[in-house]
């Protein structure tokens, strides 16, 4: 059997990736912060697993815990020697902090992966952005992510941190919000967005895990592409007139700066380095 992970802050993302790795015989263990939700994530996971449907072999064991990163004592025991953790938490009040945290709970651990966001670059004014680009968010969040790298620092045990572009996928999709009319496009339409479509962002994660390349790796696909022509094409095909533009101080500085940035993220390490070939390379790709 594979090393075991465990997967911190499973969300959207982290059920995603809990499915993929008991899909492949391994052991997870998953992290809420609501206990009651943590294990009824980690019971629909190992009902699902291949041999809870009659199979021979032994499940693979998941454990869904309640854990927080800003309290040091729900991290206790939560890292089992030669794990692969996963850290897809947002920051909380204290990003450096709970890292910190984090990272005192994985020291037995063989890697850690951390799931950040392309907001910790500084706006690109349509430049395509690769690793090296300036660290400076605009928004609070990505000062807070920035914050949350800056502490791997102090890692102990090898590390990588994935740099996640805007994650669509179901119950996710664009185009549900175009058909419901409560899309509008931020600003004259013009500023290029990178997506990373949830299926993708899980291959990453696995590549990763199993990678011995460190550092900061881009996770977004091949397309980005100005929000205008994204939203007016979308409806187009649902045969609905364009949504209608606001202005960015209609909007909260966090959505603006996030649908303004206009940066064009580049993933050439994501396919050289990890080694990920995209099935969706392209918003396109789920029409």
């Amino acid at each position: 059997m594979s090393r075991p992970w465990v997967i911190v802050g499973c969300g959207y993302t982290g059920a995603y990736l809990a499915r993929a790795l008991v899909g492949r015989d391994t052991a997870v263990t998953l992290t809420r912060r609501d206990p009651t939700a943590a294990a009824e994530l980690a019971q629909s996971l190992a009902a699902s697993a291949p041999a809870g449907r009659g199979s021979s072999r032994p499940a693979p064991a998941v454990r869904g815990v309640a854990a927080d990163l800003g309290d040091p004592a729900s991290l206790a025991d939560l890292v089992p020697p030669g794990a692969i953790v996963c850290c897809l938490a947002p920051p909380g009040p204290d990003p450096a902090g709970e890292i910190r945290h984090l990272l005192d709970a994985s020291r037995d651990a063989a890697r850690l992966v951390y799931v950040s966001s392309t907001s910790v670059y500084a706006p690109g004014g349509g430049a395509w952005v690769d690793e090296g680009w300036t660290v400076a968010p605009a928004t609070e969040s990505g000062r807070a992510r920035a914050l949350a790298e800056g502490a791997l620092a102090l890692a102990t045990i090898p590390w990588i941190a994935l740099r996640a572009a805007g994650i669509h996928g179901p119950g996710r999709k664009l185009v549900d919000r175009i058909r419901s009319g409560t899309y509008r496009v931020i600003g004259d339409g013009t500023s290029h967005v990178s997506r990373i479509h949830v299926v993708d962002l899980v291959s990453a994660i696995l590549a990763a895990g199993a990678s011995d390349a460190q550092g900061f790796v881009n996770v977004a696909d091949d397309d980005p592409t100005p929000s205008g022509e994204v939203a007016d094409t979308l409806a187009g095909l649902l045969g609905l007139p364009p949504p209608p533009r606001v202005p960015a101080s209609a909007v909260s500085p966090e959505l603006a700066g996030m649908m303004t940035a206009n940066r064009r993220i580049a993933n050439r390490r994501l396919k050289e380095e990890l080694g990920v070939a995209l099935r969706y390379p392209s918003w396109r790709s789920e029409l």
